[in-house]
């Protein structure tokens, strides 16, 4: 027998296998996420015809573009009605094709009105990017703006709807228009749309390609083969213990400490979704990122939440990558062991690890690490703000925390009103030296009852005269021509003693509701001006 009709067989078979492969997209579009399970957006067992498919040619002159910057790519969009069912299914169930969170449900307004009724739902299909589905001409809508759908619960009716009305001029026929888009923007004019991005193709389709005009499709959405691990989403019906690959949990850090990467259960992103952007860069491959803006209120937020095996102080640094670390005033928020504080941080001092600070964290969950991109550096500049992996290092003992008032300036400077050579005691029943000791580099006088309430060598080189000597200088006013005066005058003279009058005054140094004693024996501004001097730098 000769080999040349088997060759022609396979060839024929090469042609029918090239013929029923996925559409290519074209270009500025892109194709369905790998792994992705693409359903009708109609219950189970629904037959749906498509009554206009991908171009204008393929029966819409509304279904065009796949890039453009201001408009709704919608050149893979689809024109759907219920097959052999009367009205084409008018007011019958429209359900969510992926689950997902609703960013718009109502009238869209403006140039988007031809929509009519609409419903937009937000995706993370697992690869990094942002994707949408619109749900248009609807008769009646079921669900609010915010709420979280599932995969097959209904969002609406399929209607006929458009410029604010249920029943539309522009086309006779009730039908659903459906379409999908990468990293698209929600907004624009009037109440929006999804506009910008790039359109995806719908396929496979409830496992049918080359969609065109006409074709028949049986919806297995709400039914089928259910959830399919490894999809990179936890589907309803898929736990930690069925399915670790798509249901992760947040890992604790343990004692020698990890690092916890954007891309795990422990980040949560939150925000605008049209205003987050993925790129192939910074640790592991992969970062997100988004614009920083001025405004008083955040757009877009990370928050990387830590629960901790043992108690301890830890070093925090984030990873900023080159070409995305624009941001000069990165301001992350650190909460820990039931305190919060702000630490600003330059993301472009670093193409790496870049310092945030040392904590002390508490064992256990409820902490975190948390990035606005409201850093008050202006939008129109363009400033790439990194979200990426966040790396936790247990750190040994270390000095005293300067936020925490236990500098020695802050024992001499007291709020007490009382003689200056009692103020350094602080209240509590022990010598000065002992009070002292804290600082760093202090020379310890003799602890005898004759040195107890006095102070060292070293401090009193710094103080007035009069403070060790136990003479009282005249004071002057700071600020007052009197002040002035005193200063030229001889010493003695009446000028400089109307000036020290002038001094001790209540309206000019102390608060008037003091009494006068107390005033007088107040400690003055040349006690205070030692803060900072002496031991550790401190706090006000």
């Amino acid at each position: 027998m000769s080999s040349r009709p088997l060759r022609w067989c396979l060839g024929l078979a090469l042609i029918a296998s090239v013929a029923s492969a996925m559409t290519t997209p074209m270009g500025g579009a892109v194709a369905l996420p790998r792994g992705a399970r693409l359903r009708l957006p109609f219950p189970s067992g629904s037959r749906i015809r498509l009554l206009s498919g991908y171009s204008p040619s393929g029966g819409s002159s509304l279904h065009e573009g796949t890039n453009r910057a201001s408009y709704a790519n919608d050149y893979y969009a689809l024109d759907l009605v219920y097959d052999g069912v009367a009205n084409s299914g008018l007011g019958r169930p429209v359900v969510a094709s992926f689950a997902g969170t609703v960013v718009r449900a109502g009238w869209a307004s403006s140039g988007w009105a031809n929509y009519g009724q609409r419903v937009i739902l937000r995706h993370d299909l697992g690869d990094g990017h942002v994707y949408h589905t619109i749900y248009c001409h609807l008769n009646r809508i079921t669900v609010t703006e915010g709420a979280r759908v599932a995969e097959g619960q209904q969002i609406g009716e399929l209607g006929r709807s458009c410029m604010g009305a249920l029943t539309c001029s522009s086309f006779g026929t009730p039908h659903l228009h459906w379409a999908m888009h990468q990293d698209s923007t929600i907004g624009g004019s009037g109440t929006g749309g999804s506009y910008g991005g790039r359109a995806v193709v719908p396929e496979s389709l409830d496992g049918v390609e080359n969609l065109r005009q006409g074709t028949v499709i049986t919806s297995s959405n709400g039914g089928g083969s259910g959830p399919a691990c490894g999809d990179g989403r936890c589907d309803t019906g898929e736990t930690e213990a069925s399915c670790a690959a798509d249901c992760r949990r947040c890992a604790a850090i343990p004692a020698a400490g990890r690092i916890v990467d954007e891309s795990e259960a422990c980040f949560t992103r939150g925000g605008n979704p049209s205003y987050w952007y993925a790129a192939s860069a910074g640790y592991a491959g992969a970062l997100l990122w988004t614009h920083a803006t001025s405004a008083s209120a955040p757009d877009n937020h990370g928050v990387w939440s830590l629960t901790f095996e043992r108690a301890g102080d830890y070093l925090i640094e984030a990873y900023t990558a080159a070409g995305y670390n624009a941001s000069r005033r990165a301001a992350y928020t650190v909460a820990h062991a039931g305190r919060t504080e702000r630490a600003v941080v330059d993301q472009s001092a670093a193409n790496g690890w870049n310092p945030v600070g040392r904590y002390s964290f508490a064992a256990g969950a409820g902490q975190s690490v948390r990035l606005d991109d409201n850093t008050g550096e202006a939008f129109s500049d363009r400033l790439r703000l990194a979200f990426d992996a966040v790396r936790v290092t247990p750190m040994g003992p270390g000095p005293i925390d300067a936020g925490t008032p236990r500098d020695v300036a802050l024992v001499v400077d007291v709020g007490t009103p009382r003689d200056a050579a009692l103020a350094v005691d602080v209240g509590t029943p022990r010598d000065v030296t002992s009070s002292m000791r804290r600082g760093p580099g202090l020379t310890s006088e003799p602890t005898s009852e004759s040195t107890r309430g006095r102070l060292p060598r070293t401090w009193r080189s710094l103080l007035p005269t009069w403070a060790t000597t136990g003479t009282r200088a005249p004071r002057t006013p700071t600020t007052s021509s009197a002040s002035r005066t005193a200063r030229a005058a001889p010493a003695g003279s009446a000028t400089e003693l109307a000036a020290g009058r002038a001094a001790r005054s209540p309206s000019s140094r102390w608060p008037s509701s003091l009494p006068a004693k107390e005033r007088d024996g107040a400690v003055p501004r040349g006690l205070r001006s030692v803060r900072g001097r002496v031991g550790q730098p401190g706090g006000s």
